[in-house]
């Protein structure tokens, strides 16, 4: 059953693509069908053509900046599969991103997006000159007067902190608060990815992305990747240059987490995602098979994020079809990661957060990661949620099946941590 959802997903996607294909013949520079094509593409894993289809849309309508978001997550796994990216595809992509540089100067994020293209054509010193113009741009935007007191392109802020996972658990919105702290600045992006395969550069390249400022005794600054946490490899990575690293993790009730994710997932590959009887009878079946298994399968995927193959990546994705949930629920088995990054790191470097309290309070708990970094305390008069999502409501007999699965996993992380989350 789930084998033929897939098939009809990608049906229906190839209907769009054909739809959207045709709409370009009779209007080539309609920016929209572009945009359509792109998303599409990029669901599919075929990075090249989304990017293609990203600057061309960004060529014949260049303010709409959710498609350098597009472009940047589109070239990044396209740089880590062994097809060399098209050579003309990134001169284009680069004219492109020097005009919108030029013309769009209160965007920073258009710098990031350059510095990607250029990173990719191996002109490294350029792109990270790109990066630093990025940060230097943004935090002028938001902190004129440091800029001009502080500031020091032959200074570095090193990262104090990072948040490496978990997704869906309201990060966004979370590192929201934490940079309208006065004393926090910003990466020039939420999410950096440096340690993932998509980038592989020296330390200096990763340091480009944090503002340059020599006070740095007054201020921190750090990222949040959550695909950090998926990867052992990653927290040896970190420890080897970043031993004294604060981390800040959010842990949100796994059954919401794992829907979430599903239902992310099924809306990016234009799945219908209710939840019928066979959704909840292949999904009993996948906790059934599934949890002796449990151990080996998130080795795997505690490593998958460490092999620099996209084929690699196309195969796990393939052999989870059976499963219709299991990604989301290998991804809430927090028990698993954390030990293994808290066998690297020192416990007391740990920050972890009921994602429920921020969402609940959330002004009690910044308090708590003020301290944790010692900054002093800040009020934020209003918390917003930056990433809201909308699913349908699970049925009961299907949360029941969920909480029955993950109460051991809850129970061994409650004993390992020393916290009580009480999640039904």
């Amino acid at each position: 059953m789930v084998l033929l959802q897939t098939s009809l997903s990608r049906d229906r996607q190839n209907k769009l693509i054909s739809h959207y294909q045709k709409a370009l013949v009779i209007k080539y520079n309609n920016p929209h069908a572009h945009e359509k094509l792109a998303q599409i593409y990029r669901n599919q894993f075929q990075f090249q053509q989304a990017s293609y289809h990203y600057i061309k849309s960004l060529q014949f309508d260049p303010n709409n900046h959710r498609n350098y978001w597009g472009l940047r997550y589109s070239l990044l796994p396209a740089s880590w599969g062994k097809e060399k990216i098209d050579d003309g595809l990134l001169e284009e992509g680069v004219a492109l991103l020097h005009q919108t540089v030029e013309n769009q100067p209160n965007f920073p994020f258009a710098r990031v997006v350059l510095g990607t293209l250029l990173t990719l054509q191996g002109k490294i010193e350029s792109a990270i000159d790109s990066c630093k113009a990025a940060s230097y741009q943004q935090i002028l935007l938001s902190h004129p007067q440091l800029v001009e007191e502080h500031w020091d392109f032959g200074q570095q802020l090193q990262p104090k902190f990072i948040i490496p996972g978990f997704r869906k658990c309201g990060t966004t919105s979370f590192y929201s608060y934490l940079i309208n702290h006065p004393q926090v600045l910003p990466a020039v992006e939420k999410e950096l990815h440096f340690y993932t395969p998509f980038l592989k550069q020296d330390i200096n390249y990763y340091l480009a992305h944090f503002p340059q400022i020599y006070n740095s005794k007054n201020y921190i600054t750090g990222e949040a990747t959550t695909r950090y946490i998926y990867s052992l490899r990653i927290a040896q990575q970190l420890f080897a240059l970043f031993p004294k690293m604060k981390f800040i993790i959010l842990l949100r009730n796994p059954v919401d987490r794992a829907i979430s994710s599903y239902s992310q997932r099924c809306r990016f590959s234009y799945v219908d995602y209710t939840y019928k009887s066979q959704f909840i009878e292949v999904t009993q079946n996948c906790l059934n098979n599934t949890i002796e298994k449990i151990p080996s399968l998130i080795n795997q995927w505690l490593d998958w994020l460490s092999d620099d193959s996209l084929s690699f990546l196309r195969k796990k994705y393939q052999k989870f079809t059976d499963y219709i949930l299991l990604p989301d629920l290998l991804e809430s088995l927090y028990i698993y990661y954390l030990k293994e990054w808290m066998n690297i790191f020192p416990r007391e470097q740990f920050l972890i957060i009921k994602s429920e309290n921020l969402f609940e309070n959330p002004s009690a708990t910044m308090k708590q990661v003020y301290k944790f970094l010692n900054l002093q305390d800040n009020y934020i008069t209003k918390y917003s949620n930056c990433n809201p999502g909308s699913y349908a409501p699970i049925p009961d007999n299907l949360r029941h099946q969920l909480v029955d699965f993950f109460r051991p996993y809850n129970q061994q992380l409650e004993e390992y941590l020393g916290m009580k989350f009480d999640w039904e």
